[in-house]
Formats: C-alpha cells, structure tokens, sequence
C-alpha cells in the first residue's frame, strides 16, 4: 500500500514539474529581458530556485525563481552600480537571508501592513506596465515614471499610424497577439486544456505568427552553447563586499526578498491543507540559493506566487515537483538553446504587461477601502511614492505612514462628559490611551468642570495613562477635594496596575 502510494504521488509529481516549467521558462526570460540582463540570469536562477532552494525549502510546494516584483530595484543598481556589483549584493543578499534564518527572524519579515503590500505589489505592476508596454512595442524604456508616461503615447501613436508594416507595427502586433492569447486561453470552457499554462501557448502562438511573417523585429538572442554564458564573480569584486552601497542595496533585496517569500508561503499554506512552512528553514534556503545565484551571475530569487500555485493546482504532492522543475530547465537550456532565439522579446514583454496589471488588485484595494479609510490611504501613499520615487523609498515612505497611523491610533483618547441632573453629578469618562501630548486637552476638560457638582471619573476603559497626566489629574482631584463645595470620585483601579509604587490615597465620600 506504501508503494502505490509513492508511485501514485511520484505521477503526480512529475506531471506538475512539467506545468511549473513550461511556466517558469518564459517568465525567467522576460524578467531577464527586462531587467537588461541576458536570458542566462533569469534561467540560472529559475534552475537554482527549482533545485537548490526546492531542496532544501521550509514549504515542499513552493516554487522559487526570479520574481517580477525585483524588476525595479534591479535595473537601478545597474545602472547607479553596475552589473558586477549586481551579483555581488545578490551573494551578500544570500549570506544575510541565512544569518536571519538560523538566528529565527523569519517571522519578523511578516510584520508588514497589507496596505504596503498591496500598494508595493501595485506600484511594481504600474512601473512594470509602463516599461514593458514600451518593449512591447520594440521601443526602449524611459527611467521615470514620468518619462514613461510622457513617451508612452508617442511610442503608441508611432505604433498605430501610419500602418505601413514597420519594426513597431510588427511588434505591437506580436504583443496583442500574446495578451490577446492569454485573455482567450483563460477564459476556455474546458478545465483539461487548461493544464498547459496560457502564458507558454501564447508564447508559441506568436513566435509562429513572427516567424511565418518574417517579422523584423527583435528575438531573443541566445548562442549555441548555453553554459558558455557562465560568468562567475571576480574575486577582485569582492573587495566592495562592505561598501555602504552595497550593503545597503543588499538589505533593501534581502527585506523585499524575504517578505515576498513569506507572504507567498502564508497564501500557499492557506491555498493547501498539506502545506506547512517552516519559516526559518524557509529563510535559509532562499539566502543558499540567492548566495549561488550571485556567485554565477543569475538574478535573485524568491518564492513566487503564479508558480507556486500552478504547482499546488497540478496536484504536487512533495518537493520533487519543484526541484524536477529545474532539472527540466537545465535539460532544455542544454540540448535546445537555439529554440529560445525564435521568440519574439516583443511576446515576453506582453506576458509581463499582462503580468503588471494583474499586480494591480483592484478588489483588494475595494476591501482595504471599506475595511479602514486609513489602511487606505497607506495604499495610496505607498503605490504613488513608488512611482514619484523608487521602490525602496517608497516602501519606507509607506512604512512612514503605518507607523505615523498607528501611533495616531495609540494616541488617540476619548473623553466623554456626562451630567446626571438627578443626582447633581458629572461623569468624566476616559478610554484610549493618555500621554503628556493629551495634557493641554485634559487640563481644558478638567479645569472647567462645575465647583457646584460631584464628580465622577471613570478610567475602566483608559489603557494606559503616562505619569505627566497621572500626576496632574492626582493635584487636580486633591485641590479641588480641598476648595470645591462638591466631592470627587476617580476610579484609578486599571491605572493604578500600571504605577504600582505611586502614593495613591483612597478617595472617602463625605
């Protein structure tokens, strides 16, 4: 019985190795493509992900590759770095990933506002829109959103009219067609064709459409030999290892990285009964793969969502899905190299078109509107300073903002006045929390309160109150004990559990 059950899950297995690398294959080139790397980065990194951190990885389900959602922050250090240092933030970024893991700080990646997520995830996809709609089209990006933008309807036009069958024309076709692909392919009634992901069929689709039309336009280019493009770090490079930049863009990469990988395992853990992450186990592997990758020049690596959840749809049940994955990937970049030159960059740039405007969640932004107007706003303020800005400030701008909201959440203090004319009392009730910030607000309500009533104050519901208000609020109730017609009341019972050694003196009714 244990055998069939091995064989029975080894079938499964295999079929959904399979899936996962018909998937990955075209996402890793076109995240090369975009980040102006050559396609060797993003494939070693997708054999690394599937087979080095498969191996060893805190989640057997999860799938691990070059991730879209680092396009933006590496095409800035090429270009502020260069491609050496690239890889060698990506080797500090795998060192730091395994000193997180085995000091257990998986979980602290975690603690991440789901506005910053969404808002990240939707600024990436803008920025990611833009650039690749550009590619699209066989015409090169602009470095800001603004120039992106600026350009984008020129390069549109110039794409449209007038029809006379150029580089651009050709290009935009191909890239219609892929989306257009996609769109039909997802939208099939029959569930069995969809096993062959949408993203390969329009890849072929498009690549049979350019070379039957002879389509001037540009191919990926990739040499006979695939491992000759093997370029390990220098060791002179590695002098730089503890420059500020570098550790600084290192830990921006291992942040992203990270948080990318846990919340993706979070949603895998959710999406499977039988999945159940070891986050710092987790974390280690991704920093051995990231380490690998960066020593032979491939991109770096995360868990990523789209393949992962092909992988758990494909019914894998173990690890050997994932790392079989890889080892398809080096079988293929081994004996069929010159098969990738006959693909359109214009089809891989529509698949990451398609790819940034499935980033945006527009009913996940819905729900963060009706579930609080301040987590919102953190999602506002995070996507727009991503785009005015870069990802790694815009990320911290909306860390600002959590932590500006949170801290107006802690502050916040409700003081109600009540008066019962019945019995000739006013009942000052406080909850929230009160510091010596509050303390102008307080002395207002309380220094005008009525001589001529009783008064009563109720703090049961006060979490916390700071020693500046305790202390006024305490000279309040003595002098005004001393001078006023009328007695006070105050119920210091909470507070009294946050200020044990303070002189409290029990308040006798006359």
């Amino acid at each position: 019985m244990i055998n069939t059950f091995n064989i029975a899950s080894l079938k499964k297995d295999f079929l959904a190795s399979i899936i996962v690398f018909l998937i990955a294959m075209p996402l890793a080139i076109g995240i090369s493509i975009a980040c102006g790397l050559s396609v060797y980065s993003g494939l070693i990194a997708a054999i690394i992900g599937g087979i080095i951190v498969g191996a060893f990885s805190g989640n057997s389900l999860q799938v691990s590759g070059p991730a879209a959602g680092l396009i933006l922050i590496i095409v800035d250090i090429i270009a502020t770095l260069g491609v050496d240092k690239l890889f060698l933030i990506i080797f500090v970024v795998g060192l730091m990933q395994i000193i997180f893991g085995l000091f257990s700080l998986g979980k602290w990646f975690r603690a991440i506002s789901p506005a910053i997520i969404q808002g990240m995830l939707a600024g990436i996809g803008i920025s990611i829109f833009l650039s690749q709609f550009h590619i699209m089209l066989d015409s090169k990006p602009q470095n800001t959103f603004f120039e992106n933008i600026a350009d984008l309807f020129s390069v549109i036009y110039n794409s449209v009219l007038p029809f006379d069958g150029s580089q651009h024309h050709h290009a935009a076709f191909i890239g219609i067609i892929t989306i257009g692909s996609i769109i039909l392919w997802n939208n099939i009634p029959y569930k069995k064709f969809k096993v062959i992901p949408a993203a390969l069929v329009a890849v072929i689709i498009a690549s049979l459409v350019a070379g039957v039309f002879h389509f001037d336009i540009n191919y990926i280019e990739l040499g006979a030999k695939f491992w000759d493009n093997v370029k390990f770090i220098s060791l002179s490079t590695f002098k730089f290892i503890f420059d500020f930049k570098i550790l600084l863009s290192a830990l921006i990469i291992t942040f992203i990285a990270s948080a990318e990988t846990l919340l993706t395992s979070n949603a895998i853990d959710k999406m499977c009964e039988r999945s159940k992450t070891d986050y710092n186990k987790e974390i280690i592997a991704q920093g051995l793969g990231n380490s690998i990758s960066g020593l032979v020049g491939g991109l770096p690596i995360t868990g990523v969502i789209v393949r992962s959840a092909a992988n758990i749809n494909a019914d894998a049940q173990s690890r050997f899905s994932t790392i079989m994955h890889g080892i398809w990937i080096i079988f293929f970049v081994t004996l069929f190299p010159q098969v990738l030159n006959f693909i359109p960059q214009a089809s891989l740039a529509g698949i990451l078109v398609y790819t940034g405007y499935k980033l945006v969640d527009v009913k996940a932004a819905k729900y963060l509107y009706h579930l609080s107007k301040g987590e919102f706003a953190i999602y506002l303020i995070t996507l727009i300073s991503i785009l005015f800005t870069n990802l790694f400030e815009g990320i911290l701008i909306g860390f600002g903002a959590a932590i500006a909201k949170s801290v107006f959440k802690m502050l916040k203090v409700h003081i109600k006045v009540e008066e019962n004319e019945e019995e000739n009392k006013i009942i000052v009730k406080l909850s929230g929390n009160i510091i010596f910030l509050q303390l102008p607000q307080l002395i207002d309500i309380f220094e005008h309160l009525p001589e001529d009533k009783e008064i009563y104050v109720c703090a049961d519901r006060l979490h916390f109150m700071d020693h500046a208000c305790v202390d006024f609020i305490k000279d309040w109730e003595n002098a005004r004990n001393s001078t006023a017609k009328s007695a006070v009341e105050i119920d210091w019972s909470r507070i009294r559990r946050t200020y044990p050694n303070f002189k409290w003196k029990k308040f006798h009714k006359s």
